[in-house]
């Protein structure tokens, strides 16, 4: 894997089972919807910017840093 890929895949195995079950559950949805893609992503993009983890206090799963 590239250095991207094993710093999202720490991020993964530093979530609870729980988590990590709907990551998967996500990645496969996004694979098995071919013609859904793009609203997928659509949504994602939404949620992901509400978060805003930029300047919080959110720990990132991926590398620790806040």
């Amino acid at each position: 894997m590239d250095k991207d890929a094993v710093i999202v895949f720490n991020g993964f195995l530093n979530l609870p089972n729980k988590e990590r079950l709907q990551v998967v559950n996500a990645i496969n949805d996004y694979f098995d919807n071919l013609s859904e893609r793009e609203s997928i992503r659509a949504e994602h993009d939404l949620r992901f910017a509400e978060i805003d983890p930029v300047g919080s206090s959110i720990e990132c799963k991926c590398c620790g840093r806040k």
